[in-house]
């Protein structure tokens, strides 16, 4: 056959004829809307102290944040500001943390989150200024020092969607109508994990997307219904997520996680697939908010950098403390090694987070490890001080690993699905968390065994009897061979977070809590003999995400932190964000 014939076949000509209307459609399309305008990023904030939460009005005109000074001791409040050239009023004021503002659908009220003395109290304010009013309130929940996001409107702008806390219960999402009637159930997270937060309504009223977390820095983003009906899981990373915010069309949800090194803006289909990462942002992007109306994202840059410090333990009120372990990154989870010789940290220093390694007094520095990429958790150092114990992030979340503590060595994952981890006594063991569960496995991963249904952080005491582990109000034990669990055998003075530090002693053990009049985390030793606990360390400008990772020396006199040295954080503005 010619090729003339080929070509006029009704067929062929058809399928010629769509294609040309195709193309000049798509070509009227981009003469129409103009060729593509580039994203340009621009600080929206400039003042000292730090910023968080942005949120934007129903008219995208204008921006609700909230804001505290340079110390960390002062109290968040909400400020208001226009994207444009404009001076932030504040809404808000007093001692309690006054967090996660959220504009009605009308643009005329603000609702936010107050924590003040353990109560969390969701209030609502015009949004010009005025008299406030509470319309829910419930036990505080998670971190009172930068909580996740906790609260945003329902479409018609008569109730709020919150997270509700309750004693012995992980949070919880619920609907509380604006008018002060009945408070709801929406979600019901797992009772090993730890809980919902970061609740976002879609823009057409339907869809509610917010934040699991199954265990520390370990979260997904789940969609329902305002039922909570029709519940599923959109991604699949197991990884911290710091905020997240429906685009305006309702199409795609953008957050910040940590699914790769440091915390960048991902951007991912509401009907599923993989998330695309928004480059524009960096690698320190945190709690995004897309414009309603109009082409623009906010977020807040946290350039953070945190050094090891080194204080003396035996004197509360004025320790001697210093700069250990510094860099040009973020310096965190300082271990020190049983015999007293040596240090092993995380740092980001190079753009990933590695492995270091010093003398005590933090010479002769050396990189361990070249993993390019994943977050690495807690260390623990081997009873003979020869190697260590980590978790960093797989592709389905944490895995341990083990590695001599010698340059040149290699990680061997040992365990996948495994994180907190330590070592038994004499070696041989590992007790790791798995699944929001408690097991024990041999040193290589091998013959793993469930030891309790639920708990965290799991350490085996000085005479090898016990494993104490974190509970959700107070310290729990298990006999190292199974059996019954002993509940509130340490029980804190204070507020037990679900992320702290727990390090034996023959005399006691120490372990981090959050200390609420001062909102601060402090360091507190219980003593087996006298069955009391005491206040020994106060932690000073904790990073946040780790201000609970301290470690304490063999012979009691030192304590090794991570402690912020530059923590001004500014919102940003991405323009022509579509």
């Amino acid at each position: 056959m010619s090729s003339g014939a080929f070509f006029r076949r009704p067929a062929v000509l058809l399928a010629l004829a769509l294609c040309s209307v195709g193309g000049v459609v798509t070509l009227l399309g981009r003469l129409v809307s103009g060729p593509p305008v580039e994203q340009k990023r621009v600080p929206l904030s400039s003042e000292a102290g730090t910023k968080a939460y942005p949120a934007f009005a129903p008219d995208g005109q204008r921006v609700a944040y909230s804001a505290r000074g340079v110390s960390k001791v002062d109290a968040y409040h909400i400020f208001v500001r226009a994207t444009g050239t404009d001076t932030p009023r504040q809404l808000t004021e007093g001692a309690a943390n006054d967090v996660s503002p959220a504009w009605s659908p009308d643009g005329g009220n603000i609702a936010f989150l107050r924590i003040s003395e353990g109560k969390a109290q969701y209030m609502v304010i015009p949004a010009a200024g005025g008299t406030q009013r509470n319309v829910a309130e419930f036990p505080a929940a998670g971190d009172e020092t930068q909580p996740s996001p906790a609260v945003a409107w329902t479409a018609d702008g008569k109730s709020l969607v919150v997270v509700r806390a309750a004693e012995g219960q992980p949070p919880s999402l619920a609907v509380a109508a604006v008018d002060g009637g009945n408070v709801t159930s929406i979600s019901h997270p797992p009772a090993a994990s730890e809980g919902d937060s970061s609740p976002m309504v879609s823009p057409d009223g339907s869809t509610l997307a917010f934040v699991r977390t199954n265990s520390s820095d370990a979260a997904d983003i789940f969609l329902c219904d305002l039922a909570g009906n029709a519940t599923r899981r959109l991604t699949f990373d197991d990884r911290g997520i710091r905020g997240l915010s429906w685009t305006r069309d309702g199409r795609d949800l953008v957050y910040s996680s940590s699914r790769v090194g440091g915390w960048r803006l991902w951007r991912v289909p509401a009907f599923g697939g993989s998330p695309r990462e928004l480059i524009v942002a960096g690698h320190r992007a945190e709690y995004p908010a897309v414009a309603p109306a109009g082409y623009a994202m906010a977020y807040v840059d946290s350039p953070s950098v945190s050094a090891i410090w080194r204080a003396t333990l035996g004197n509360l009120d004025s320790p001697d403390e210093r700069p250990l372990l510094r860099s040009s990154g973020r310096e965190t989870s300082a271990a020190y090694s049983p015999d007293g010789n040596r240090i092993a940290d995380v740092s980001d220093q190079t753009g990933n987070d590695e492995i270091w390694l010093s003398d005590a007094d933090g010479g002769n520095r050396v990189q361990l490890t070249n993993l390019k990429g994943p977050p690495i958790g807690r260390l623990r150092w081997s009873p003979d001080s020869k190697m260590l114990l980590f978790d960093a992030r797989g592709d389905r979340g944490y895995d341990l690993y083990t590695m001599a503590a010698a340059a040149g060595s290699k990680p061997n994952r040992v365990v996948l699905g495994g994180s907190n981890a330590s070592w038994s006594n004499d070696g041989k063991s590992l007790y790791f968390n798995s699944r929001g569960q408690i097991w024990k496995s041999s040193a290589n991963g091998g013959n793993p065994e469930q030891l309790a249904g639920g708990g965290a952080q799991p350490v085996e005491s000085p005479d090898g009897k016990f494993v104490y582990f974190r509970g959700r109000r107070s310290f729990s034990r298990i006999p190292v061979a199974g059996g019954e669990v002993e509940d509130d055998v340490i029980e804190p003075e204070h507020d037990l977070i679900w992320s702290t530090t727990l390090q034996m002693t023959k005399k006691g053990a120490y372990y981090a809590e959050f200390q609420r009049g001062a909102r601060a985390w402090v360091v507190s030793f219980y003593d087996f003999a006298t069955k009391k606990n005491s206040i020994v360390f106060r932690l000073k400008n904790t990073d946040f995400g780790q201000g609970h990772m301290f470690s304490v020396s063999t012979d009691g006199k030192y304590i090794l932190y991570p402690r912020v040295d530059q923590s001004q954080t500014d919102l940003m503005l991405v323009q022509n964000f579509r």
